[in-house]
């Protein structure tokens, strides 16, 4: 009995020893950190301690303080954990990667000199009694926007005056640039020591390109216009009226074979066509809408081709829409030797880009009266038989075209035009333009009357279908207006014919053909 007593009494003071070991060992764990492996070790020491065999419990307790020397071991994590938290600690202080972005920003300001440079000729106003050497000018420009060159920026402040170099800086027009750079001979041997660079070479001029500048040659006196001795006459379709404007294919924008017009100028009740290409011209002259000059012989190939093919059933005859525009009347006057035509239609086309390149310069109203002052001006020139679409320009900003505004103009061209005894066109396609009425309108084709300017009717067909289009109702506008006669040419001579004569052929032939 004495030996179980003593062995229970031993058991518990070698369970007593682990509690006070455990109570030493809490506050160790405390300052570690709040993970629960320190007590898990006390216990695992607790339960060693608990043999029986243990005849030495002071001994074997303090032994069992080794457990206490593993619960110290944790404090090794304990360091870990510390170091963990310095880490984070480390990154934040030592910031590596965003030093260069520090310098970059405070590298900026080295662009600084730059703007300095080109404020230093800014301040020079009190150092510049030389005169100015202006193809130094030049050179500032080029010179002062690298920071490296500001250096001979500042050499030719002693040659300029601050007024020059403001202009260039501030003011940076090629105009007034231009105007500047006058090479001064005193001037020079300053500009050689600077860094070497080539001699401006000249500027264009800044004005809007014109068309060619051409000094016209002489031409021959205008002659008065011839009429014809011949006697208008029907065919067995009782046809006897012409068309006098149409195209081919070789002028770039009209549509079928001369063969095709022929056909429906039949249809038409017509006697005759008269094909007026237009002409070919030097220079590049608006080349997009006509014959070029190597295909000026080819032109008159297609139409004697036509007239043989029509022999007998359809007079076809050789005719030219010839430009007027000043300067290339020599040459308008030899192209009308070229070929024995029929009939010479003169043109004045506003919409050519070297016409309006030279003459819209202002308003559009003053567009317009320079065109009617050059209509009359062709007519003066006496090198063609009549003037075709007469007042074709209203389709130049046709929403604004008011006659009232520019019927002086008119009348001034219509007066020096019935001097001439040039002819004028009705063109009936003008219902096809973008101002839909014929060339001219009615009140202008009243004016023409009162002056007894000739008329002639053309379709000025672009496509075979419209030869002889609206030429009833374009001859009952001539009657209203006034006219009594219309005329179309043979050997560029005027026949003339009673209007209610042609009117009752046309009828007469279009039914007899249908």
């Amino acid at each position: 009995m004495s030996k179980s007593k003593t062995s229970k009494s031993k058991a518990k003071q070698a369970k007593a020893a682990p509690k006070a070991l455990t109570k030493k060992a809490k506050p160790v764990a405390k300052k570690v950190a709040a993970k629960k492996a320190p007590p898990k070790a006390v216990k695992a020491a607790a339960k060693k301690t608990a043999k029986p065999k243990a005849s030495k419990p002071m001994v074997k307790a303090k032994k069992a303080i080794s457990p206490s020397a593993k619960a110290k071991k944790p404090v090794a994590p304990a360091n870990k954990i510390v170091s963990k938290v310095k880490k984070p600690q480390l990154k934040k202080v030592a910031t590596p990667a965003k030093k260069p972005v520090v310098a970059a920003k405070k590298a900026l300001p080295k662009k600084a000199p730059v703007v300095a440079a080109k404020k230093v000729p800014l301040k020079a106003p009190a150092k510049t009694p030389v005169k100015v050497s202006k193809p130094a000018v030049k050179l500032a420009v080029k010179v002062a926007p690298p920071a490296q060159k500001s250096a001979p920026a500042t050499k030719l402040l002693p040659v300029k005056k601050a007024a020059v170099v403001v202009s260039v800086e501030d003011k940076p027009e090629p105009a007034k640039v231009s105007t500047s750079l006058v090479v001064s001979s005193t001037g020079m041997p300053r500009i050689a020591s600077l860094p070497s660079a080539p001699p401006p070479p000249p500027k264009a001029s800044a004005k809007k390109p014109s068309s060619p500048q051409l000094v016209s040659e002489p031409i021959e006196a205008a002659k008065a216009p011839v009429i014809s001795s011949e006697k208008a006459s029907t065919v067995k379709s009782g046809a006897m009226f012409y068309d006098s404007h149409m195209h081919t294919p070789l002028c770039k924008h009209a549509w079928g074979e001369p063969e095709e017009y022929c056909a429906q100028a039949l249809k038409s009740g017509l006697k005759g066509i008269i094909f007026t290409c237009h002409c070919p011209m030097p220079d590049g002259y608006w080349p997009s809408v006509r014959m070029s000059d190597s295909e000026f012989d080819t032109y008159v190939a297609i139409v004697q081709r036509a007239a043989n093919a029509y022999k007998g059933k359809l007079d076809v005859c050789l005719g030219l829409e010839s430009e007027y525009f000043p300067g290339y009347e020599k040459w308008i006057e030899n192209l009308h030797k070229r070929a024995p035509f029929d009939y010479i239609l003169g043109a004045v086309h506003w919409q050519a880009k070297e016409y309006l390149n030279k003459y819209e310069t202002g308003t559009i109203e003053n567009f317009r009266r320079t065109y009617f002052d050059q209509l009359a001006t062709s007519a003066e020139t006496g090198l063609y038989d009549c003037l075709a679409h007469p007042d074709l320009v209203k389709n130049y900003h046709p929403d604004s075209w008011c006659f009232a505004i520019i019927k002086n103009s008119v009348i001034a061209a219509l007066d020096r035009i019935a001097k001439t005894g040039v002819a004028m066109e009705l063109n009936t396609s003008g219902l096809n333009k973008s101002y839909s009425e014929m060339n001219p309108g009615n009140e202008m084709l009243k004016m023409m009357a009162d002056r007894k300017i000739p008329i002639v009717l053309g379709s000025d067909a672009h496509k075979p279908v419209r030869v002889g289009e609206h030429f009833i109702t374009a001859l009952n506008n001539l009657v209203e207006a006034g006219f009594e006669n219309v005329s179309y040419f043979k050997k560029r001579q005027r026949i003339d014919m009673k209007i209610s004569d042609v009117i009752s052929s046309i009828k007469r032939a279009s039914d007899a053909n249908a």
